[in-house]
């Protein structure tokens, strides 16, 4: 693997942390649960229980960003 790509992918898990960690969360996690961390069209994130391949995110301009478990008060990037 070159260089470039590692770097790319080491800065493309950065972003994503950051917006697992800034993520709105409207319902109570559980600790261990995987979640799955989408981005609005405005650029904030929030947390849902829904996984990308049974949501058609097309049509409210989401994206999906990564998969997150909660650990006794926090969020963690599982990498896909």
């Amino acid at each position: 693997m070159n260089t470039k790509k590692q770097d790319l992918e080491v800065l493309e898990e950065a972003v994503a942390g950051v917006y697992v960690r800034n993520a709105e969360c409207r319902l109570e996690p559980l600790v261990g649960n995987v979640y799955y961390v989408y981005l609005r069209e405005d650029g904030t994130s929030f947390i849902s229980l829904v996984e990308p391949e049974f949501w058609d995110t097309q049509p409210f301009k989401l994206k999906y960003i990564t998969k997150a478990v909660y650990n006794n008060s926090s969020w963690c990037e599982i990498p896909d």
